[in-house]
């Protein structure tokens, strides 16, 4: 199975967009998700279409199973 971090963020500008990490360590806590979400808006890492992410919306693991066609 492949699992995935998804943390939307809200922007400056009123919209959601996500920042996707693949694979995130097997025991990743809601606080060091929040955390490093803050860092991330506190510091202004990432612009969407000019706008600054400003704060964590939601966070969550999808987990994916693949099986192939035989």
């Amino acid at each position: 199975m492949k699992s995935t971090l998804v943390m939307n963020f809200k922007t400056e500008n009123g919209k959601i967009t996500p920042i996707s990490i693949t694979e995130p360590k097997a025991d990743l806590t809601e606080a060091e998700v929040k955390a490093a979400a803050n860092e991330i808006a506190v510091k202004k890492a990432f612009l969407v279409g000019g706008s600054p992410l400003v704060a964590l919306d939601r966070a969550f693991i999808r987990t994916v199973e693949e099986t192939a066609l035989p």
